[in-house]
């Protein structure tokens, strides 16, 4: 059944109004009709199962409240370094497919692109539509967020319970104990970074530190940019959703 995110003023009493976007979607994309049935979700979590009942004037009814729940029971916020090409467009969908809160692009020292504030933010509309589509698609209760633009002075503003940074360095230094260990001890929000292309120097990861974060390897292998978000929100989740009787004996 297809899934929708609504604004609070799109709903009146038991009524809800398609705005213009998801309206062409129902009627032009979907063809669906009057008396079809599909989902969706207020800023607030609540889950509504609709019935179209005019479809010329995106007009639904609400069924029904819904019991649904299928977010991660951790925040989780990625800090990015800002890759090239469409890397991002893919990294943003599948991470919010993974369950990530919030995305923080992230330009270090190595990022091989520069940010026009008036080009990006006509990216930004596009970043967010992918967003939103993928979080409909995968069943989520909210839109992740997406920030702006951080340079190094703003990064201690996305701090969370645990921080850590994925460093290639130590990964070839055979550590392999730091995520681990904060998969143990996470209770309610962790800020993931991940470098662009080149990764990070020393220097930066020094300055992480002192904000409170820790430097990480990833396994044995050295993931490209665009893989290891994805990693470390994969185990991630594993941990907390399909992990469950191992962190309980933790």
């Amino acid at each position: 059944m297809q899934r929708y995110f609504i604004s609070d003023e799109s709903i009146n009493n038991e009524l809800i109004k398609a705005d213009a976007v998801m309206h062409k979607h129902i009627a032009k994309v979907m063809r669906q009709k009057e008396g079809d049935r599909v989902i969706c979700i207020d800023p607030h979590k609540h889950v509504y199962l609709c019935e179209i009942i005019d479809i010329t004037e995106g007009l639904l009814k609400i069924v029904e409240t819904l019991d649904d729940n299928h977010e991660l029971d951790v925040d989780v916020t990625l800090v990015y370094g800002l890759p090239k090409g469409d890397k991002f467009e893919k990294v943003i969908q599948k991470a919010t497919e993974l369950g990530v809160t919030r995305i923080v692009p992230f330009l270090s020292r190595r990022s091989l692109i520069k940010v026009d504030e008036k080009k990006w933010e006509k990216k930004a509309v596009r970043y967010q539509r992918i967003i939103q589509e993928a979080a409909e698609q995968s069943y989520r209760l909210i839109v992740p967020e997406l920030t702006g633009c951080i340079k190094m002075n703003q990064l201690s503003d996305y701090l969370s319970e645990v921080n850590l940074v994925a460093y290639e360095e130590s990964a070839k230094e055979g550590e392999k104990s730091t995520f681990k260990q904060a998969m143990n001890r996470l209770t309610s929000s962790i800020t993931i970074v991940v470098g662009p292309e080149g990764g990070f120097d020393e220097e930066e990861v020094e300055e992480m530190k002192k904000m409170g974060f820790e430097a990480c390897g990833l396994g044995k292998r050295i993931l490209r940019s665009e893989t290891a978000p994805l990693y470390m929100l994969s185990v991630i989740g594993y941990e907390r959703e399909l992990n469950c009787e191992g962190r309980r004996e933790d």
